[in-house]
Order: C-alpha cells, then sequence, then structure tokens
C-alpha cells in the first residue's frame, strides 16, 4: 500500500494533526514541569544538607563544650589540686590524686587518657600507669609541648600517640604565662567521630572537620579532598559550594564552629542528589509517553469512526459534481469535498440571488409605481394583495424615516456603505413593526430617506405610534443613526398616495422647526399650520429661496432684507411669530445641508438673539453659506458617490411622470447648474438624456416580459403623452414599440 493515498484520508490526516497538537503541547509542559519540580526539589535537598550540617556543628560544639567543662571541674578537685601543690611528697596525697583521676575518667567515655603534668617536682600522672617521673613518660612530645608554653587555653589540638592520632585539650594553671602545672584531656577520635557522625554519615556523603589551617580534626583521612575543601571553601566564602574532582563532583555544604574556629564540611556526591530527581524525570518521560501512545490511539480510533461518513459523501460527490481539474484525485477528501460542496453552494446561492434580485426588483417595481403615481393599477393592485405583508389589510398607514444630518453620514460612509444601512433600517422597521398586528413594506427612494407602508386590520393609531418609537430606539441603537418618524393618518387602498407621501415627508420638517425626537402626526402639522400668518402678512420665501439654488448669495441676501424690513414694523410677539415660519419655510428644503446641522430648534434660535438685528445677522450669515454651499466643488471620490446617488434616485423615480432635473436639484440641495455639469463631468451625458435614456431601456424590457399595452407600459414608465413616448422610442430604436416587442419578443420566446 502506497503512502501517499493514505494521507489524502480525512482520518488519517485528522489523527495526525491531533496527535502533533497533543505532543507539541505535552511535551513542552511535561519538561517545564519536570525542570521546575527538579529546580524545587534540589533547593528542598540543599536546604535540608545546610540544616543538617548547622545541626551537626552546634552538637560539636556542645560536646567540646561539655568536654572543656568537664576538664575544668577535673582541674579544680581539691585532691589534685592538693597533688600539685604537694612538697612534701605525701603518699596519701599522690593516692588521692590517683583516685581522683580515676573517678574522672570513669565518668567520661570520650576522654581515653589524661595527665597531670608538674613541672616543678618533674613528674607526672598518667591516668594509664600512675605516677612516674618524667624521664619514664611515655608521651613526650606532649611533655615539651606544655613546656614550650603556647598560648591554646582551651582549645582543642590534633595530638598523636602510639601511632594514633587524638585530641588533646591543655589546661595550665594560669592561661597568659607559663606554668609549672597542668592538665590534659585526650579526646577519643573514633568515638567522637562515632557520636557525631554516626547516626548522620553513609557512604554516599563525607564529613569531616578542619581547623583554621586546613588540618583535619575529624572524619575519613584523605589530604587530597581535604585539601581542596580547604581552599574552595576560602574561594566560595559562602554556605554551599560545588567541588569538582576528576572521578566525583561533589555539593559542599559548611559551617562555622565559632568557639574553635573550625569548619565543618559536609559533602554529598552530587549523584547522589539528583538520583531521585532523575528517576522521577525518567518516570514521569515514561508515563508521558504511553498516554500519548494511548491517546493517540483513541484519536485513530475516533477520527477513523467519526469521519468515515466523509468517505460515503465523497464518493456520491464524486458521481454528482465534475471538477474541471486534472489535479483533483491527487487532492485530499476534505479539499475534494470542500471543492465540490463550494461549488454547489455556489450554484444554489447564483440561483438564490437571481430567484431573489428577481422578487426584490418586481417588489420595488410595483411599489414604487403605486407612491409616485398615487393608486395601484390593476397588475400592481393584485401583486400588492397577493405577493406582500399587506395582504388582506383594511386600512393603510404611510411612514415617512429621514435620517438626520445626512451630509455627514454621506462623508462617513460610502455610497455601497449607505445602501446597505438603510436596507438594514427597512429591515428593522419591518420586523419591530410586524411584531404588533401590523404589516409593513419599506421601499428606499433613495436620498435621505425610506418609506414605510404599513397596513392593517383594525384602527390603532397609538399602537402604531409606540411601534414607530421603538423603530426609532433600535435603529439609533443598532446602527447609531438618528432618524426622524413621521405617520399619516389611516387611508383605504383609494387613496392617492402620492399626495399623502409628499405631505409626510414635509412632516418630517417639524423636527426642524422645534428639536423634538417624537413620531409626527397629521395633526400636528395641522396644528402647526393653524397659528402660520395670513397670506397678506406671511414673509415671501420663494425668490430667496430660487436665488440660494442658483447659487447666488448677494441677490439672495439682497431679497432677505427686503423681507426683513416687514417685520421690523411688527410687535414682539408678532415678529417673532412671522420670523418662526419664515426661518421654518426657508431653511428646510436645504435640511440636508452641513450648514445647518447645529440647528435643533428654530424656536431655540430665536431665544438665543436678544434683538431683531442679531437673528437677521445670523440669518443672512446662514442664506450666504448655502447659497455657496450649492457650487461647492467635491474631491473626485465625492463625484462619483454623487452621480450613484444621483443615478438611484433617477433609477427609482422612473415612473414618476413629474421626474425632472430641478427635482433632482431639489432633493441633494444643489444647484440645478451645478448637478448638470457634475452628472455630463463623470457620464460624459446629460442628465435628461440619461432620465430618458433608462425610461425606453425599462420600456422595452417591459415590452418582452409582460403582457400590458403599449400605453400602459409608457405611464408606467413615466412618459407623459403618447406623441413623446412614440418619437423618443423611434429614435432610440428605429423601431415603433409594437414592431420591437414582436421582434425581441419571439426572440426571448
Amino acid at each position: 500500500m502506497k503512502f501517499k493515498p493514505i494521507l489524502q484520508k480525512t482520518y488519517f490526516r485528522t489523527f495526525l494533526l491531533l496527535t502533533t497538537v497533543l505532543i507539541c503541547s505535552i511535551i513542552p509542559f511535561v519538561y517545564l514541569l519536570s525542570a521546575e519540580f527538579a529546580k524545587y526539589t534540589m533547593l528542598e535537598v540543599r536546604s535540608n544538607s545546610q540544616n543538617e550540617v548547622n545541626n551537626l556543628a552546634s552538637k560539636t560544639e556542645m560536646i567540646l563544650g561539655n568536654l572543656k567543662a568537664y576538664g575544668l571541674s577535673m582541674y579544680a578537685d581539691q585532691n589534685i589540686q592538693n597533688w600539685f601543690f604537694n612538697t612534701s611528697k605525701d603518699p596519701l596525697i599522690d593516692h588521692a590524686a590517683l583516685v581522683a583521676q580515676s573517678n574522672f575518667m570513669s565518668t567520661e567515655s570520650l576522654i581515653q587518657r589524661s595527665y597531670l603534668i608538674n613541672l616543678k617536682n618533674n613528674l607526672v600522672v598518667d591516668s594509664k600507669v600512675g605516677i612516674i617521673r618524667h624521664d619514664a613518660f611515655a608521651d613526650q612530645g606532649m611533655l615539651e609541648r606544655v613546656k614550650s608554653f603556647q598560648r591554646q587555653y582551651l582549645r582543642f589540638i590534633n595530638h598523636s600517640l602510639d601511632g594514633s592520632d587524638c585530641l588533646a585539650l591543655v589546661l595550665p594553671a594560669t592561661p597568659e604565662k607559663p606554668s609549672d602545672f597542668y592538665l590534659v584531656l585526650l579526646v577519643d577520635k573514633p568515638l567522637l567521630s562515632k557520636l557525631l557522625f554516626g547516626q548522620t554519615a553513609s557512604s554516599e556523603q563525607d564529613i569531616r572537620i578542619l581547623d583554621e589551617q586546613g588540618q583535619l580534626l575529624l572524619g575519613t583521612p584523605n589530604p587530597a579532598l581535604t585539601e581542596q575543601l580547604y581552599q574552595a571553601g576560602r574561594e566560595q566564602q559562602g554556605s554551599g559550594f560545588q567541588l569538582q574532582l576528576p572521578h566525583q563532583r561533589w555539593f559542599v555544604n559548611t559551617a562555622k564552629l565559632t568557639t574553635e574556629n573550625w569548619s565543618v564540611y559536609y559533602s554529598n556526591e552530587y549523584h547522589t542528589l539528583t538520583r531521585h530527581i532523575t528517576s522521577f524525570q525518567q518516570k514521569l518521560i515514561a508515563y508521558t509517553l504511553v498516554l500519548l501512545g494511548i491517546l493517540s490511539g483513541l484519536f485513530f480510533w475516533s477520527s477513523r469512526h467519526s469521519l468515515r461518513p466523509i468517505t460515503f459523501m465523497l464518493e456520491k460527490m464524486k458521481m454528482k459534481v465534475a471538477i474541471a481539474d486534472s489535479t483533483a484525485d491527487a487532492k485530499p477528501d476534505i479539499q475534494w469535498i470542500n471543492d465540490g460542496i463550494d461549488m454547489l453552494l455556489n450554484n444554489v446561492e447564483q440561483l438564490h440571488v437571481s430567484m431573489r434580485n428577481q422578487s426584490e426588483l418586481v417588489r420595488t417595481e410595483f411599489l414604487a409605481q403605486w407612491v409616485l403615481h398615487g393608486t395601484p393599477g390593476t397588475k400592481s393592485y393584485e401583486y400588492i394583495q397577493n405577493r406582500t405583508k399587506l395582504t388582506s389589510c383594511k386600512v393603510l398607514f404611510l411612514a415617512v424615516l429621514r435620517i438626520e444630518a445626512y451630509t455627514s453620514f454621506c462623508e462617513r460612509y460610502d455610497f455601497p456603505s449607505r445602501k446597505l444601512i438603510k436596507y438594514a433600517i427597512r429591515n428593522i422597521s419591518e420586523e419591530v413593526i410586524g411584531t404588533g398586528a401590523y404589516a409593513a413594506e419599506g421601499l428606499d427612494m433613495g436620498g435621505d430617506h425610506l418609506i414605510l407602508i404599513i397596513g392593517a386590520h383594525e384602527l390603532d393609531e397609538l399602537g402604531l405610534q409606540h411601534l414607530l418609537e421603538e423603530t426609532h430606539t433600535q435603529v439609533a441603537r443598532i446602527l447609531s443613526i438618528d432618524t426622524t418618524i413621521a405617520v399619516s393618518n389611516a387611508y383605504d387602498f383609494g387613496a392617492n398616495i402620492r399626495n399623502v407621501y409628499d405631505h409626510i415627508y414635509e412632516l418630517t420638517m417639524l423636527r426642524f422647526l422645534n428639536g423634538e425626537k417624537q413620531i409626527f402626526l397629521e395633526s400636528d402639522y395641522e396644528e402647526f399650520m393653524a397659528g402660520y400668518p395670513s397670506s397678506s402678512e406671511a414673509l415671501e420665501t420663494t425668490e430667496i429661496i430660487k436665488s440660494i439654488r442658483r447659487g447666488r448669495p448677494e441677490t439672495a441676501v439682497v431679497l432677505l432684507r427686503q423681507q426683513m424690513k416687514h417685520v421690523h414694523e411688527l410687535p414682539y410677539r408678532d415678529w417673532k411669530l412671522n420670523l418662526t415660519y419664515f426661518t421654518y419655510d426657508l431653511l428646510k428644503g436645504f435640511n440636508k445641508s452641513s450648514v445647518l446641522h447645529e440647528i435643533s430648534s428654530i424656536h431655540q434660535l430665536l431665544e438665543r438673539y436678544s434683538t431683531l438685528s442679531e437673528f437677521q445677522a445670523w440669518l443672512e450669515s446662514i442664506v450666504t453659506m448655502l447659497a455657496s454651499e450649492t457650487e461647492t466643488p467635491k474631491s473626485s471620490n465625492r463625484k462619483e458617490e454623487m452621480v450613484l446617488e444621483i443615478k438611484e434616485y433617477v433609477d427609482n423615480h422612473l415612473q414618476d411622470s413629474q421626474l425632472s432635473i430641478e427635482q433632482v436639484a431639489d432633493n441633494f440641495s444643489f444647484s440645478v447648474s451645478y448637478i448638470r455639469q457634475l452628472f455630463k463631468e463623470i457620464m460624459v451625458m446629460s442628465l435628461s438624456e440619461y432620465i430618458l435614456q433608462e425610461r425606453i431601456e425599462r420600456v422595452k424590457e417591459k415590452l418582452v416580459s409582460s403582457q400590458l399595452s403599449v400605453l400602459e407600459i409608457a405611464d408606467q414608465c413615466g412618459f407623459l403623452s403618447k406623441g413623446h413616448f412614440f418619437s423618443a422610442f423611434k429614435k432610440f430604436t428605429n423601431l415603433t414599440p409594437k414592431q420591437y416587442r414582436e421582434i425581441h419578443g419571439d426572440a426571448s420566446g
């Protein structure tokens, strides 16, 4: 069996992946765990070793201290003192001294021998021999030492007698000057070593005590090791260090005997310290390998058991899907399935998008035709009743959602993003309103607003207002978009919805008047209009607005000042009322302009300025900026986006027979000349030519795809007159509408 085909199997690749991930995860963890354990264990071992050597030093000092105290008490015995100072050579005194010495020797096993040396009388009391003269004394070395007077009071020294080593404690009668009387205690080194090291030392340890010159006092004789320990201890100057020998490595802990100025060296072979650690690490690695083996086996079984259906899926897909790729057979199973599913999903998605787009286009066209024509035609009515959410609804409401600060909104998002956001607003609105006893169909008419056609089976205007308020809240929360919403009264299907649409859009401008974030009703507009000045008293805004639209700030200011002269003659209450409505009428058509974004309420503006002259100066500055803005040049990218918006607006209003360049310019708050120039610059055709061309294209589409009469199609596509339609169609196609339908209708069939 070849190995490459096995690698292409999904279960085997999954097994390898999981095993690799497992190994890469566990091995570093085990290594770190082992290293931390070794580090911690070594610290504990070293700490315990140091505690042991400290205890050993304390124990040694205590024993040596007891021996010194014992020697002092022996020296102070009266019988021994009598013998030292006896000048009469009394046998009784000699006997008493011998008995006292024997008594002391019998109570301390560490003292193997003791001397009472009297230099004055040339006598020695040897605990093993008795009273003898100096010339017969066996330990002549000690005799010479005491005669030479070395200041070593209460200090232990190395001493050799008859080939064996011992510790000697010399106690003179006078510590600071030569004396005639000495007490010498010889301590049994092997017994002392056994007492000190017997319970601690082992074959893998070495314990020795050295004096300040590095001479071995207690421990196993090993001159080479003793010398190296002494030198290393002097160099390290610490409580612990390592000593490397040719075939051994030692870790040494030290402690000082302060009373003797000796050093205790407690040495352990390094491998004895690490032996258990190494054993644990080996066991940990072994257990880890066993665990990895078990888990790998489980992964292999699980992968093969769980992913076996993929093999069957692959076989079925190979029978259903043909991938034009010469390397398809060499691909892994999962890659083959992934490519096949992608192909199937693409096909399904294309079919779904085609159906969805077609359905959305039909829906948008019928709803837009209804809104722009005012009343639904026969086909539109049938579609609305059968294919929309408004099915079987008895009454209709029309709501407009206008996006506030639209210029800033356009600057923040590009054209595709704005389309998506408005689509999201529509979905949120339809979903929120659909939670009540209502059905809603949203429609993006281009520009700064959307339309909601709301159907209901019963009249509940208060409930609808609550749902619209919730819509405003959810749009602001989810999309961070501020909207103003206005809703109509209830109408039936026969009402002229175009007039209602224009009126309700106008109603959203009331927020510009008072800055309130409320759901505006038709009754609010009636209340607003009830206070409107009579035609004879009202200030004229038409010519001022035209001058602003044409980009003539000087003319607009002159006309504004002429109107303001009438206000100066009125009482305070009357001029405030007139200025409220005058400012509203003058500025509401420019609500998209960035100049007016900071104006939240006309009422607040009038309260801010204490005199009429101040308010007039502010109003003149606003008019000048608005007129200048209508001709403001845009960046290249912004120009292209504006043309896209213009095209979208035109496409959404082709059914509207009143569609004109002036209407487009008003919608975007620019002058007619600037709109013409901008569109011509980007599209290399005039806007009027584009409108006519798109209308003809829509006519051609409907002639082929529908059974409507030619005149019905012309009406749906926004042509005002039969003569204009036929001449325009003939100019673009060199055919009459009937001829075009006969030729292209047959071809499509």
